[in-house]
This record gives structure tokens, sequence and C-alpha cells, in this order.
């Protein structure tokens, strides 16, 4: 194989195939990125063994192949060469992989052929969706802080995506102890769904975010897999759907709906400004903040013997029951941190039963969370101090 190839017109790619190869040693057709040629073009693949990648490139074939070498050592020298052509060529014996820019000379080993996974291709006779792909990573940065990253939970360690009402989609994430939910409109993709829906693993859903352009992406799924394609068809990203058991969460939100009280506004900001100092006085005993909640105000506090005291007074406005409620501070920095809008919206259903928190102008998007268990705040008397 030999072409030559400009830096620019591939070096993305390039860099989109190597994400996906192992940082633990693995084996070693994992760890190679392949070159197989066409026409006037030149196509770049890799795979873990699960997730697929495929790109396909403008090129000047001077001889055609399909090669494959180390990938991430490519990809970091191919990043670190100018702008401009570069030639890559394998020798007679198909042992050394050559890569030339004007004087600068680079040689790689060559995989084994005979390690060359067949790629599954994008299945060009079923129905596809075409869906923006910044909207589609949105969906993703809104839910994968809320699953579950331990392999035992099985369900709890994907992302739910199902036919929603009318012509919406549901996108569901749940920990245990939270749950994400954002519903966004497309009928071509509600359309494609089956009836049940469909889960991928968050494992997955890291590399397929590294993945996503901002641009439109057709989207195609199969019974045991789900494909990924770029409208001009140059680049496409496959995956495995999971077959584990995903929580009744219609069930669940059904359940606490109902229980849900007043609603709590308040200014997101100043809650996160307040929570992060709070969050500096938190140990790995007391990571909680406990909060009083009037009609005008919330005061919150933090108390460690270790680390101190903190206390903090953000306005509100609250006609609800509910007095006093405790959050882990990480917790529920981290659901603030994912709500648009200025003013964020907490509806509690009790002290230890799931509170509902969203933006006041998102109604697409909401996370229920578990409060902590409120216990007695003991303190050292000046007799046990002695």
């Amino acid at each position: 194989m030999k072409i030559i190839i400009y830096k620019e017109d591939f070096v993305d790619g390039i860099t989109k195939a190597s994400n996906l190869i192992p940082h633990k040693t693995g084996a070693a057709y994992l760890r190679t990125i392949w070159f197989k040629t066409g026409m006037e073009s030149v196509k770049i693949m890799s795979t873990d063994s699960n997730v697929e990648f495929t790109g396909e490139y403008r090129a000047d074939v001077m001889e055609e192949g399909l090669i494959g070498t180390p990938g991430r050592k490519l990809s970091d020298l191919i990043r670190k060469l100018k702008t401009g052509p570069i030639t890559i060529y394998s020798d007679e014996t198909k042992e050394v992989l050559y890569v030339k820019q004007e004087k600068r000379h680079f040689k790689l080993p060559l995989s084994e052929s005979s390690w060359f996974p067949e790629m599954d291709e994008f299945p060009e006779e079923d129905v596809r969706a075409v869906v923006s792909g910044g909207n589609f990573r949105e969906v993703l940065e809104k839910n994968l802080f809320c699953i579950s990253d331990d392999d035992t939970m099985q369900g709890m360690t994907c992302l739910k995506i199902a036919p929603g009402p009318e012509e919406y989609v549901e996108a569901c994430a749940f920990n245990g102890h939270q749950l994400s939910l954002y519903t966004f409109h497309n009928n071509d993709l509600r359309g494609i769904l089956p009836e049940k829906g469909i889960m991928i693993a968050k494992k997955y859903l890291l590399d397929l975010r590294k993945w996503m352009p901002e641009t439109d992406i057709e989207i195609s799924i199969t019974d045991s897999k789900i494909f990924f394609r770029t409208t001009d068809k140059k680049e496409c990203f496959s995956l495995p759907l999971s077959m584990h058991q995903f929580p009744n969460y219609r069930d669940f939100i059904r359940n606490y709906s109902e229980k849900l009280g007043e609603p709590l506004l308040a200014s997101k900001n100043e809650l996160i400004d307040s929570l992060e100092r709070i969050l500096i006085f938190n140990t790995d005993s007391q990571m909680s903040t406990h909060m009083k909640l009037g009609q005008e105000e919330i005061y919150m506090t933090s108390t460690a013997v270790e680390s101190g005291e903190a206390e903090e007074v953000v306005g509100c406005s609250y006609q609800g029951d509910l007095r006093e409620i405790v959050f882990n501070t990480k917790s529920i920095l981290e659901i603030l941190a994912h709500i648009d809008g200025e003013n964020v919206i907490m509806r509690f259903s009790g002290p230890v039963e799931p509170c509902k928190v969203h933006g006041d102008t998102d109604d697409d998007y909401y996370v229920m969370t578990m409060p902590v268990q409120i216990e007695e705040e003991t303190y050292y008397t000046e007799e046990e101090m002695e």
C-alpha cells in the first residue's frame, strides 16, 4: 500500500480512531489502526472489540492495499507533523510502515493482516433517523452523571432511550439514588426505536461522546447494535446494545410525582456559590449539607469536628410544609451544573424521599435525587475533651 494524504484531511479521523485503543495493554489487534484503500480515498478503522469506528478520507492512492500499525504511535506522530502532504507506504516484506513528510522519515511496525477484524457497515437497507449531533451530545451530557459506574448494577450502568408520548423520545438514567429524564422531539428517531426502547452501556457512551460531531448524523438500529454516521457518509461509529433489564422508571416517577409538594424557587448560581463554599468544610465522614427551609430563605449548614463549620443563607420562595432536608453536597452541585436557566425549582416528597430538581425555563429535563437521612448532630463537650 502507498498513499499520499494531507494531514488536514485526516488528522481528526485518526484521532477519533485512536480514541478507541485501550489505554491499558490489550490484544495487539485492538491496539491497531487499519488503513484500507479505495479508488481515491482511504478508510481508517479501529475497534476495541465492541465499539467500531470507520472513517473515509480523500487520498492519492499510488498502490492499493490493507495494512495495520500501532494506532497510538501513529496518531501521536501525525498530530505533531506539519500541515500538508504525508506519504504513507509499506515495504515489500510488509513488515515496516514508512511515514514521510519532506525530509522527515519515520518507521513503524506493521500488524499481521490476518488480525484485521471485519467491521459492521451501516445498514443501508434499514430505515434511519436524522438527528442533530449537537442535540444528541446534550442528551448524553444531561444523563451520563446519573448512570452507575458499578458493573454489578447491570441495567443501571446504561442509558435507556425509548419512545415517549406523541412525537417525543425519552432518555433516562437511573443509578439507584438519582434519576435523570431528558425528553426531546424527534419523530424520525422515535419511529425507528423498538417499543421497549434500547439501552447503551455508559462505557460505550463515553466513546460516543468523543466522536459525536455538532452537525446532523444518521442513526440506524438493529437487534444488537446502534449505528451513527455523518450525513456525508464519511464516518461511521457503531456500538453494541445492552440486553440488561432497566428499572421501571415510569412507575417510579409516577409514584413519587403524586407525593411532590409545593415548589421551592431559588437562584441557581447563588445556590451553587453557597454550596461550593460549604463543600470546603465537608469531610470523608460528613459529606452533606443540612438545609432548613423557610418561606423566603434557605439556611444551610455543614458541621464536622475536624474541619469546622459553615453557614450560608440563600433567598428563596417557598410555601411548602417540609422544613428541613439534607443532601450530599457534591451530588446536588452536580445536578445544579446540568440545570439550564437562572432559577432552579425543587419539589420535595419527604425528608428521605425523592426530590425533583429542574430549571424554571426547562420542562424537558429534570433529576430526581434522594436526600440523606437526617441525623442528630453531635458535638464534643468540654468534659469529653478533658
